[in-house]
């Protein structure tokens, strides 16, 4: 009989080494949601990098990435951030960014499963396409009337106005005391001012299109009220550029993104300015609340690594990464989830704003997810400057209608 041959042993197969995350982020996401000091705390602590990148100065990223999809060499997975619903669908549309479900019920990153239910529920929807989970949200912004303290309790106020109306008001009273002053103006049209009073004075704002109803009854009384205080001398009539003039401190009130409070802290003091919510049509309605729109996080189609690219922002805007969260309260503002609110804003009057703002932007309307979205707001802007305009006959309806004519037939290019 032939000897027991002895029993070769295998070789150990060479551990599988982790598979980097190429994370592309813009240089001013970088400060406000700390988005360096995020990476060096996962790579400190996790075995798949984050390679943290930036993308060229110059070079829109959808073009660069969709040509790099059709070569099969795309070198990034994800991307922070882009604006949801309006870019967010184009580039879903477009095939650059793919759905998160699969990839989040998958994470095994500690507390993975929180993020999504605490997102409030209006930016989970504007985040969201056809039921999918399409971006990660980092901040969200909205339009909000921020005022100068000084102006205000000159004429005995001690809150923002309600009320158009009592804007309206309130700025006739500003010009006699601080004549010196503009009362009141719009950071950019037509969203913080068309649109900012369209909201506030219907429940729905879009019509059987999808399209903002610009030639609503409630649209043209925005026009006219517009059009009385530019004719009153009780709002700056150089459409379109004024946040700039606002952070020179010669305004007393304007309708804006609701950084605008803070931002004139940051330059004239904390007790000097401060951010309200969005005034209303009618007392004590806040009918579609405001129009706002969210920063989300994404990952794109045919990458490399999409389940590590989506641990990363699910540890990065999880409840366990207080640092994060507490750098978009401060910085980048307002935060997209409850635990965030519970913990940073609650409780600390600095950020008292961040929490009315949020509250409204929870009963608020989305944007519509049509690709239509600069179209509409670049075409109503047209028609909308000939409000500033005294010199011409006002005729709000004609120029709403024809406006809208123009938004139909541009969008019909596009089919």
């Amino acid at each position: 009989t032939k000897a027991a041959q002895p029993t070769k042993a295998k070789p150990t197969p060479a551990p599988k080494k982790a598979q980097e995350i190429h994370f592309l982020c813009r240089a001013d996401i970088k400060p406000a949601y700390a988005a360096k000091e995020a990476v060096d705390d996962w790579n400190a602590t996790h075995d798949s990098k984050v390679v943290l990148d930036e993308p060229a100065e110059g070079s829109p990223v959808d073009v660069k990435v969709k040509a790099a999809q059709a070569a099969g060499d795309l070198v990034w997975d994800g991307f922070a951030v882009v604006e949801a619903p309006g870019t967010l669908v184009k580039w879903q549309m477009a095939g650059i960014v793919q759905p998160l479900d699969d990839y989040i019920a998958a994470s095994t990153v500690p507390k993975a499963d929180q993020v999504v239910p605490n997102i409030i529920p209006s930016i989970k929807e504007s985040a969201s396409i056809e039921g999918k989970v399409y971006g990660i949200p980092g901040n969200v912004g909205s339009v909000a009337l921020a005022w100068f303290w000084e102006p205000l309790k000159a004429i005995g106020l001690e809150d923002q106005p309600e009320t158009w109306d009592e804007l309206y008001e309130a700025a006739k009273k500003i010009k006699e005391a601080k004549p010196d002053l503009v009362p009141f103006g719009s950071a950019l049209g037509p969203l913080c001012d068309l649109y900012a009073i369209l909201w506030s004075s219907r429940d729905d704002p879009f019509d059987e299109n999808e399209l903002v109803d610009i030639r609503s009854e409630e649209a043209i009384w925005a026009l006219k009220w517009m059009r009385k205080m530019i004719e009153e001398g009780l709002m700056y009539d150089t459409p379109n550029t004024g946040l700039s003039q606002w952070l020179k401190g010669g305004w007393a009130m304007i309708s804006s993104y609701d950084v605008a409070g803070t931002m004139a802290q940051q330059t004239f003091g904390m007790d000097a300015a401060a951010t309200g919510i969005n005034c209303r049509r009618f007392k004590g309605e806040i009918k579609a609340g405001t129009p706002f729109w969210i920063n989300v996080c994404v990952v794109f189609d045919k990458c490399k690594n999409p389940q590590g690219m989506t641990d990363f922002y699910l540890w990065w805007f999880g409840p366990d990464n207080k640092k994060t969260g507490e750098q978009i309260t401060k910085v980048a503002a307002k935060p997209c989830y409850k635990y965030t609110y519970d913990e940073f804003v609650k409780g600390h009057p600095e950020f008292e704003w961040e929490q009315k703002g949020i509250d409204l932007v929870a009963k608020s309307a989305w944007f519509r997810k049509v690709p239509t979205w600069g179209i509409q707001r670049d075409i109503t802007r047209q028609y909308l400057d000939k409000v500033y305009d005294l010199s011409l006959k006002f005729e709000p309806q004609a120029w709403m209608d024809q406006a809208y004519k123009d938004i139909q037939a541009e969008i019909a290019k596009m089919k």
